[in-house]
């Protein structure tokens, strides 16, 4: 197999990192528009390939899959150009700049017999994919609710993408449109085809350009409801989603791979020893998180992990990609919406 990068930005050695580990024969050629920059990635991690045209990485390379890890703004470019040259395509969330875009290199995808797979990581981490099953089991009943709470600082208490000159100020929707697929996927993938939104958001000047930096977003069908916030101020990291069914309820912590299930009953004592069973969930899946960490079974990035591993398999098998297109489609449409409404004017900084 042979694979292409495209972009050598900080999420590229994680790519980096998982395609060896799942492809061992794998041929790793690297592209950046910074040529230094896929030398120094090459010297580090050990790829002899590296191409400053991309045109050139194309015809010579003719590389099986291509890793569109830029900036949004290209990506519809890029996955149309590695679709013409007969690549199937991992794009990285934000997946395009509109939801008109992404259609389009779907459909190219389509004509072509090619796989497009969206970087929704969430969808892909084990306690996620362990809820789908939950859900599609029915053990519970119907899914009523499902909401997803998203936020937190990085080392040092300091804010998220404080640097004025990084790219994401120039998306729709600001930083917020860097992040918010990770909350959003969860929830519109787990519920059925949304019919309403709303939405609140915030300005709290802790980001330059007064970009906005809380949301909430509330949405329905006709069975359902579902909420997803983020928040990129947050005092502790918070990544938790609850899913709740007519005979109980899930919750997941994200931060942590921890998974707690609430078995409804009008019981008076099973009522009451719920919160020792869900601290016994909590203790016991926390120490066996632990034992796994140290035999080197729970590893980094899970769930870009499973995505991958899930993109290659589809490649050669047609297995069903986890990142469905309905799922990508409904997350481009509803944030494409709020944005416009938002109204946030992106400020003119390096892309």
């Amino acid at each position: 197999m042979k694979v292409g990068i495209i972009g050598c930005g900080l999420i590229a050695r994680s790519h980096i990192r998982i395609i060896k580990k799942i492809l061992p024969e794998v041929q790793i050629s690297l592209y950046d528009i910074e040529h230094n920059r896929a030398k120094s990635y090459a010297s580090e991690m050990q790829i002899d390939v590296v191409y400053s045209n991309l045109d050139d990485l194309f015809s010579s390379e003719k590389p099986d899959s291509v890793h569109i890890l830029t900036p949004p703004f290209f990506h519809a470019e890029l996955a149309k150009k590695a679709i013409l040259a007969n690549c199937h395509v991992y794009i990285e969330k934000p997946v395009t700049n509109t939801p008109e875009e992404y259609l389009e290199i779907y459909n190219l995808a389509q004509k072509h017999n090619r796989v497009l797979c969206v970087g929704f990581s969430t969808l892909g981490m084990p306690i996620v994919l362990k809820a789908k099953e939950e859900i599609s089991s029915g053990r519970f009943g119907r899914l009523i609710a499902v909401h997803c709470n998203w936020g937190g600082t990085w080392p040092g208490n300091s804010i998220p993408y404080g640097d004025q000159n990084h790219w994401s100020y120039s998306l729709n929707g600001g930083v917020l449109a860097n992040m918010v697929d990770h909350p959003a996927s969860l929830v519109l993938d787990a519920m059925d085809p949304i019919e309403d939104y709303k939405f609140l958001f915030s300005c709290r000047n802790v980001l330059p350009y007064n970009c906005p930096d809380l949301l909430l977003v509330a949405v329905r069908n006709k069975n359902q409801v579902g909420s997803f916030m983020l928040s990129m101020g947050h005092g502790i990291i918070e990544k938790r989603a609850q899913f709740l069914f007519e005979n109980g309820s899930l919750t997941l912590d994200l931060s942590r791979q921890l998974y707690c299930v609430s078995k409804g009953s009008s019981n008076f004592i099973n009522k009451t020893m719920s919160g020792i069973f869900e601290g016994y969930s909590l203790a016991f899946g926390t120490l066996k998180n632990i034992f796994q960490v140290m035999a080197g079974k729970l590893q980094r990035d899970p769930g870009i992990r499973n995505i991958m591993a899930n993109y290659y398999n589809s490649i050669s098998s047609k297995e069903e990609l986890i990142v469905s297109h309905e799922t990508v489609l409904s997350v481009t449409n509803l944030l494409g919406n709020v944005w416009e409404e938002i109204n946030y004017s992106p400020p003119e900084v390096q892309k």
